[in-house]
């Protein structure tokens, strides 16, 4: 019998209520995260990344709302719960590594204060001191107890990157949810967090929720990876397989979109078109107005179906067995689609 998975998220949904309109942030998003996995969530700016894992912690801010699904944490709706029960799960059973830990950290107290702070909020403060630079340790900060001393504006940017990963690892939560956590890093130091945060889930065992755009991290971190576009996943498969064998035209054209060092003269190819207003998305597949795969068929939604063991995809070609050919991809979107 298998293990259950940690984190079992069934149709989201998630909906902003602005004078402009209703916009669907998350349309029916399903996932799971297993014990010591790391699943990538991908997809471009504005794909609904961030705000499936706010959703997750119930962190949306107004006009935002969660208007149906299931969120399991351990076998527990996380949407059933109340706000102090809520709270008190957040940090313990399941941390959160934010995008800019320059405003995840208060400038006003020093880390060590910070880092007591998410241990006494949870009732952990025994052996306070010895558990906070151990935690700094854990993450490769020289001189532990010199960094509790300091104040965020004291350290580098990776360093404050990784007091917010040892904040997010204190209370050995069983989930961790990361939110592009070397964004604002330079490329030595994003190398140095990724490996930190990958010894780390694998040392502890710990569920690992990987929010980016970069899929040079998902290729490095990543188990399974989910391609979300326009609040939606479009795309979920093993690593491997997805840059083996993705199976959606839109997860073929961010594959494309990579720069590559062999060769270093020939033009990027981008994606023709720009994402559908959230507010008023289209009928049928949101991804059609951009593929040059787009035929009748894609007037009907397509769901989220098997195309291959552990692979599915959101698109009415490969589900019916067809192949995405890589020369049609160069080509421009046919006219009226």
């Amino acid at each position: 019998m298998s293990t259950p998975p940690v984190l079992r998220v069934r149709d989201l949904t998630t909906r902003f209520h602005t004078s402009h309109g209703t916009v669907t942030a998350v349309n029916g998003v399903s996932f799971d995260v297993a014990r010591g996995e790391t699943l990538g969530l991908v997809g471009e700016s504005g794909s609904g990344k961030s705000v499936t894992a706010m959703s997750v912690l119930r962190l949306v801010a107004k006009p935002g709302r969660i208007v149906g699904g299931r969120v399991e944490l351990n076998g527990t709706d996380l949407l059933t719960l109340n706000e102090e029960e809520m709270r008190q799960r957040r940090g313990s059973e399941c941390g959160m590594v934010f995008q800019n830990p320059m405003t995840a950290l208060n400038p006003a107290f020093s880390v060590g204060w910070q880092m007591r702070e998410a241990l006494t909020a949870h009732e952990r403060g025994n052996g306070t001191a010895g558990r906070i630079h151990a935690a700094l340790a854990d993450v490769g900060m020289p001189d532990p107890e010199r960094q509790a001393a300091s104040f965020p504006h004291q350290m580098s940017g990776g360093m404050r990157q990784r007091v917010v990963i040892a904040m997010g690892m204190i209370n050995e939560p069983q989930l961790l949810i990361a939110d592009e956590p070397t964004t604002a890093l330079d490329v030595t130091i994003q190398a140095q967090v990724l490996d930190l945060m990958k010894n780390l889930t694998r040392d502890h065992g710990t569920a690992l929720l990987l929010i980016t755009h970069n899929m040079g991290v998902v290729a490095k971190m990543c188990d399974r990876v989910a391609v979300m576009y326009a609040g939606e996943i479009v795309e979920e498969a093993p690593v491997d397989e997805l840059f083996g064998n993705s199976r959606h035209p839109y997860t073929r054209g961010l594959l494309r979109s990579i720069p590559r060092a062999d060769r270093p003269r020939q033009k990027t190819p981008t994606l023709p078109g720009s994402p559908p207003d959230m507010s008023r998305l289209p009928a049928g597949c949101r991804f059609r107005d951009r593929c040059v795969f787009a035929d009748d068929r894609c007037e009907n939604h397509p769901d989220l179906l098997a195309v291959g063991a552990r692979h599915k995809a959101r698109c009415w070609k490969t589900q019916n067995g067809e192949t995405l050919d890589e020369t049609a991809l160069s080509q421009e979107v046919p006219h009226g689609v």
